[in-house]
């Protein structure tokens, strides 16, 4: 009896210690910025390419990635300052203290995206705002995203992967506004034919059948 409960006691320390571990916040030990944060385009261009093998995607690189392919570049030096031009956008939101090396949420993305992106989304998204649950859902719906929870995170891999859904978005979106403009076209005054010389302008409303002789 006694070795049956120690046996139970150890297997209930084992479990918690799994689920305490399981619900540890992965973490980069050193973002890609550290070395590649500029906007050189050789630099960019060594970023992307690095982040794709990475196995996960910090917030710092994650934000930097994000304002490159938004502006083209990045305005900050470093991590609190891609941060704070971020919240200064509305894509973070003001209370967001997450550190450089914790891996991106899902959640924090999705958000940073509905925002930049001015996606209205459904009544709950208009109604609540953008947070994090609902803006997953939104990007879900619309085949932006995978089938997600907010708390997940990504690979490198995955980041790039969900940058090149954005930018195919942005490109029909683009067509789709190009279209409607050519379908309404420009408004062209009616201008009134001249004249032929020796012929006088016939008045408005009449016709040649039904017009009086002179």
């Amino acid at each position: 009896m006694r070795s049956s409960t120690s046996l139970l006691a150890f297997a209930l320390i084992l479990a918690t210690m799994l689920m305490a571990g399981g619900c540890q916040t992965a973490h980069v030990q050193q973002p890609l910025t550290h070395e590649l944060g500029g906007n050189d385009p050789n630099e960019q261009l060594e970023f992307w390419h690095r982040l794709a093998d990475a196995p996960v995607t910090s917030n710092d690189d994650a934000f930097h990635g994000l304002l490159l392919f938004l502006d083209g570049d990045d305005p900050a030096s470093d991590y609190a300052g891609r941060v704070q031009a971020m919240k200064s956008r509305k894509m973070l939101p003001g209370g967001f203290n997450q550190p450089a090396e914790q891996a991106v949420e899902r959640g924090t993305l999705a958000v940073a995206l509905v925002k930049a992106l001015d996606i209205q989304g459904g009544l709950m998204l208009r109604l609540l705002g953008p947070n994090p649950r609902y803006a997953v859902r939104e990007l879900v719906f619309m085949e932006l995203y995978p089938q997600s929870s907010p708390r997940q995170t990504f690979s490198g891999a995955e980041f790039l992967g969900i940058i090149g859904k954005v930018e195919d978005y942005q490109r029909e979106q683009e067509a789709s506004a190009r279209g409607r403009r050519r379908d309404v076209g420009p408004t062209v005054p009616q201008i009134p034919p001249e004249p032929r010389p020796g012929v006088e302008p016939r008045p408005r409303g009449t016709s040649g059948a039904g017009a009086e002789p002179t």
